[in-house]
């Protein structure tokens, strides 16, 4: 199942700065987990393929309205990191 390790809000924040980068061409570090995702440059399409990321990396069913129900990676890494708390 999951561990508090890899399921933690930093470590989600980390993978999520990560995949936001490469989706947006840009260093993890130029990467703010604050901002929101339409603002860094996140499209619809984006959003869509970054959801079914969420879903393969942790093997759930994610709708891919999250990203506008929880608009920044924080706000997502919160969430996640809360779904796996309460599945334990």
């Amino acid at each position: 199942m999951f561990n508090a390790h890899t399921t933690s809000p930093k470590t989600i924040e980390g993978w999520l700065v990560q995949r936001v980068a490469d989706y947006t061409e840009r260093a993890p570090h130029q990467v703010d987990p604050a901002t929101p995702l339409s603002e860094l440059g996140i499209d619809s399409v984006s959003a869509v393929n970054l959801c079914g990321e969420i879903e393969d990396r942790w093997s759930l069913d994610i709708d891919p309205t999250l990203v506008f129900d929880y608009p920044t990676i924080a706000r997502i890494a919160t969430f996640l990191a809360d779904e796996f708390a309460a599945a334990a």
